[in-house]
């Protein structure tokens, strides 16, 4: 019996020895430039995958580990690269660029494994698998800066993944949008050509003196509410937009141009004898199936709820009879209508479309996100874009769609260049050659201290993809990036084949704020900058003119900077002058002399600052050293407003005319309004003298319609334009000498 015992013991030993031997073998050993790596969770092998807890050997690599709870996203980065993970999922971030994985993260008893494999080589080092010893060796390799061009979609779902990385993050640092949903078609018939009529000839004509659109850059014509062609006058109201004969004797209507009646006017242009009309299309229709997943049917309801879809509409009418204009093209562009350019006899254009698509939307089993697409309405033509022809910004967070389009005006077979991007712009800068759009990039950023465990800062950068322009062609694009963002259209500038960009890092209430400016080749690649102005302020305005750079800065004084460009690998700060108040446009008079428009600031009680009215200053640059400010106005108090301080069409300028008007919302002392209309001022290039106000008011019981908007000048007369009516005055004489109904 004891012999028994005895042999079941010994039995009971050497299995347990081989055992113990054996799980030995199994154990995973991972060595860093042969310097092993010790794990408190022994890292596990799944589908010839090996994974490893997140902490140890990626530190070792020289990478941040963190972990986003809110997400349930690991992100990995180094000086180089950045790799994003969502739980479980089997596409993956890298760079900014959507790849796949065979085997995802996961979660094992409350620790999060990843791929040790991939994430490493996608680091840049090499990994070897040694199977005689259970062995993972990585050798850690020298990184570089990838370049991050722009890639193809690919495929439905790389579109999925896409979207819902850039949504969580979106929704993460933003607390996201509401959704848009659903697609709708519909069209209006072409008006039938009508007989060719010559246009009349008497007051006015192209060889006419008389004001444009103010743009930022000579040669690029922006769109505005208003155009005139010196005879005519193209104009969107409430009812219709309006062709007016600017005849000062004998004004007239003299048609409105048919839109579609769900279309509202938005801008327009004039090219030669084209009129380009933009609208934006909401087309509305009833919810025919339920809200959700659920098999019921909602509960009636007084109003049935419903769907909306926008489309841009772009509408090209040849004006060679101006009373019937023909309509030649039109097009319904998916989204929102962002800002166009014409260039000569081409048409560009961006649009947005949303894609932000509800809370819970990438658990649903069946996915269905709609494609781009664009609908020729006279042809009855739709064409969809397919996933292998949408493009994508790697590291751009928001869920849009955006198109880039051109179109040749002087050929009406042709048919619009279209590029469609999974990504978006909310500011473009347009040179002759060039279009630039600006995208505000977050990236996981280690260096700020977090503010609450696993919840990761983000840290703002811009980033600008260049596309050549060429007749009504999308060329090719590059990409480049600075730190900090900017705050509008002027806050860009391309200028002897390089690119120069003013941006603000930081938080001004946080008092770490700098303002910066940064200067790119033709590449986008870095040549030079200038950081750290203003150290607690923000930039309110920027202006570009030749080398120089010109700057506001505000917090309790406005800082006017002044900074040469001339060498471009060594911007240099000239001068500044501080003065209270602060412009949000600057306008160029000549290369000595600048206009800012504004407002003024006073000392508040409690020892703060308070705007007061609208401030108009007159800067001498001409010693860059020692700008000065020969010149200030303020109009009214507090609450006065023109749309001029944020919106350059607003202000009509002409140095020749010696002549500037912009409409003027004037307050008074306790937010009274005191006077609606327009200021007109005498102008040269140091002095400036007010020489009228008008205004379309007779009691100020008188409607918003009456509230001026616009004012041109033709000749020596000048034209200001409320909803309700249109005024003309003589310039010479400061006289009315006409008025016409336009409601």
């Amino acid at each position: 019996m004891k012999k028994t015992y005895k042999i079941v013991l010994l039995s009971l030993i050497l299995i347990l020895s081989f055992t113990v031997t054996a799980f030995a073998q199994d154990v995973i050993k991972v060595y860093v430039d042969n310097e092993k790596v010790d794990f408190d969770v022994p890292p596990f092998i799944d589908k010839g995958r090996t994974l490893i807890p997140l902490r140890g050997v990626f530190e070792k690599l020289g990478a941040k580990v963190d972990w986003n709870k809110n997400l349930l996203e690991v992100v990995i980065k180094d000086e180089n690269n950045e790799i994003e993970m969502i739980l479980g999922k089997d596409k993956v971030m890298v760079n900014g660029i959507i790849k796949d994985i065979d085997v995802p993260t996961r979660m094992v008893n409350s620790r999060t494994f990843a791929p040790l494999r991939f994430v490493a080589e996608n680091l840049g080092h090499t990994v070897r698998w040694d199977e005689t010893t259970n062995s993972v060796y990585i050798t850690r390799n020298k990184t570089f800066p990838l370049e991050r061009g722009i890639s193809i979609v690919g495929t439905k779902e790389n579109l999925i993944a896409l979207l819902e990385y850039n949504s969580k993050l979106y929704n993460y640092i933003w607390m996201g949008r509401a959704p848009i949903v659903g697609i709708a078609d519909d069209a209006i018939e072409a008006e039938t050509p009508a007989a060719q009529a010559s246009r009349p000839d008497s007051w006015g004509g192209s060889n006419m003196d008389k004001s444009d659109t103010n743009v930022q850059v000579e040669g690029v014509q922006e769109g505005d509410i208003i155009k005139n062609d010196g005879r005519y006058i193209y104009i969107s109201t409430n009812k219709g937009l309006k062709i007016i004969d600017s005849n000062p004797k004998a004004p007239k209507i003299i048609t409105t141009v048919p839109v579609p009646e769900n279309t509202n006017i938005i801008e327009v242009f004039i090219a030669g004898e084209k009129l380009i009309v933009i609208g934006q299309n909401s087309y509305f229709y009833i919810m025919d199936r339920p809200a959700g997943d659920e098999a019921e049917l909602a509960e009636p309801a007084i109003m049935p709820p419903k769907y909306f879809e926008d489309r841009a509409n772009v509408l090209i009418y040849d004006i060679k009879n101006i009373e019937k204009p023909l309509l030649e093209r039109e097009y319904l562009f998916d989204g929102s209508y962002l800002s166009g350019r014409v260039i000569d006899d081409s048409f560009y254009l961006i649009n947005n479309r949303y894609l932000n698509l509800g809370y819970g939307y990438y658990e649903k089993a069946q996915i269905d996100i709609p494609l781009p697409y664009y609908t020729d309405v006279l042809k009855n033509e739709r064409k969809e874009f397919g996933y292998d022809e949408i493009k994508y910004f790697p590291n751009y967070i928001d869920t849009r769609y955006m198109y880039i389009i051109g179109i040749d005006l002087s050929d009406k077979s042709s048919k619009p260049d279209v590029d469609v991007f999974l990504g978006g712009t909310d500011t473009i800068y347009v040179s002759k050659e060039n279009l630039y759009a600006a995208v505000t990039d977050y990236s996981y950023d280690y260096t700020i201290r977090q503010s609450e465990e696993f919840s990761p800062e983000y840290s703002t950068s811009t980033v600008i993809y260049k596309f050549e322009l060429n007749g009504g062609k999308i060329g090719k694009a590059v990409q480049g990036e600075v730190p900090g963002t900017i705050i509008n259209q002027f806050s860009m500038d391309e200028h002897a084949n390089i690119f120069r960009i003013a941006t603000t890092t930081g938080d001004m209430w946080r008092n770490n704020s700098k303002n910066n400016v940064y200067i790119l080749d033709e590449n986008l690649k870095p040549l030079g900058k200038l950081e750290g102005l203003a150290e607690g302020e923000r930039i309110y305005s920027t202006r570009f003119a030749g080398d120089r750079v010109y700057m506001v800065t505000f917090r309790q004084v406005d800082p006017l900077f002044v900074i040469d460009t001339s060498n471009p690998r060594a911007p240099q700060l000239k001068g500044m002058l501080k003065i209270p108040g602060y412009s949000t446009y600057l306008h160029m008079v000549d290369e000595d002399h600048i206009l800012g428009f504004g407002y003024d600031t006073e000392e508040s009680q409690w020892g703060g600052t308070v705007t007061g009215g609208l401030k108009i200053s007159m800067f001498d640059v001409s010693n860059v050293n020692k700008p000065k400010e020969t010149f200030t106005e303020v109009i009214g108090r507090s609450g006065t407003y023109s749309e001029l301080l944020y919106n350059h069409k607003a202000l009509m300028f002409s140095l020749d005319k010696e002549l500037m008007a912009f409409p003027v919302s004037r307050t008074a002392e306790n937010y009274k309004s005191d006077f609606n209309g327009a200021y007109v001022y005498n102008v040269t290039y140091d002095t400036i003298s007010l020489r009228n106000t008008i205004t379309h008011k007779e009691s100020e019981f008188d409607s918003y319609g009456d509230n001026i908007k616009r004012i041109i000048y033709i000749g020596d007369y000048l034209y200001t334009f409320s909803e309700n009516k249109m005024q003309i005055h003589n310039i010479n004489i400061n006289t009315k000498v006409n008025e016409l109904l336009i409601k």
